[in-house]
Protein backbone atom coordinates (compact mmCIF):
# COMPACT_ATOMS: atom_id res chain seq x y z
CA UNK A 1 0.00 0.00 0.00
CA UNK A 2 1.53 3.37 -0.92
CA UNK A 3 0.97 6.01 1.70
CA UNK A 4 0.99 9.57 -0.27
CA UNK A 5 1.51 13.36 2.12
CA UNK A 6 1.04 16.92 1.08
CA UNK A 7 3.81 19.79 1.95
CA UNK A 8 3.40 23.22 1.16
CA UNK A 9 5.91 25.73 1.97
CA UNK A 10 5.99 29.60 1.32
CA UNK A 11 9.42 31.07 1.01
CA UNK A 12 10.19 34.87 1.30
CA UNK A 13 11.98 35.73 -1.63
CA UNK A 14 12.93 39.60 -1.21
CA UNK A 15 14.22 41.68 -4.68
CA UNK A 16 17.39 43.19 -4.22
CA UNK A 17 20.65 42.40 -4.70
CA UNK A 18 22.30 39.78 -6.76
CA UNK A 19 25.64 39.33 -4.63
CA UNK A 20 26.12 36.28 -2.85
CA UNK A 21 26.25 37.99 0.16
CA UNK A 22 22.42 37.82 -0.02
CA UNK A 23 21.93 34.10 -0.61
CA UNK A 24 20.74 31.43 2.15
CA UNK A 25 20.32 28.03 2.16
CA UNK A 26 17.25 26.89 3.32
CA UNK A 27 15.92 23.81 4.73
CA UNK A 28 12.18 22.82 5.88
CA UNK A 29 11.91 20.73 9.38
CA UNK A 30 8.66 18.92 7.95
CA UNK A 31 10.16 17.67 4.94
CA UNK A 32 13.05 16.07 6.31
CA UNK A 33 11.23 14.18 9.01
CA UNK A 34 9.13 12.98 6.57
CA UNK A 35 12.36 12.53 4.34
CA UNK A 36 13.91 10.72 7.28
CA UNK A 37 10.82 8.35 7.70
CA UNK A 38 11.12 6.87 4.16
CA UNK A 39 8.98 9.24 1.77
CA UNK A 40 10.39 9.72 -1.51
CA UNK A 41 9.60 13.28 -3.33
CA UNK A 42 7.79 11.87 -5.95
CA UNK A 43 6.33 15.39 -7.66
CA UNK A 44 7.38 18.85 -6.80
CA UNK A 45 5.50 21.94 -7.87
CA UNK A 46 6.63 25.93 -7.87
CA UNK A 47 3.77 28.64 -7.60
CA UNK A 48 5.20 32.00 -9.36
CA UNK A 49 4.81 34.80 -7.06
CA UNK A 50 2.52 37.65 -8.81
CA UNK A 51 4.49 40.79 -9.03
CA UNK A 52 3.78 42.80 -6.23
CA UNK A 53 4.22 39.51 -3.67
CA UNK A 54 8.05 38.08 -2.08
CA UNK A 55 6.89 34.79 -1.88
CA UNK A 56 7.27 31.50 -3.90
CA UNK A 57 5.35 28.53 -2.72
CA UNK A 58 6.42 25.19 -3.26
CA UNK A 59 4.34 21.86 -2.71
CA UNK A 60 5.97 18.89 -2.44
CA UNK A 61 4.32 15.20 -3.35
CA UNK A 62 5.61 12.06 -1.03
CA UNK A 63 4.95 8.88 -1.77
CA UNK A 64 6.17 5.81 0.89
CA UNK A 65 5.09 2.25 0.14
CA UNK A 66 3.89 0.72 3.77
Amino acid sequence: MKIQKVVTVNVLSRVGSTSSAEFKELEFPTLNRYLSEGYNIINVYQIAPSPQLYCVTITFILEKNE
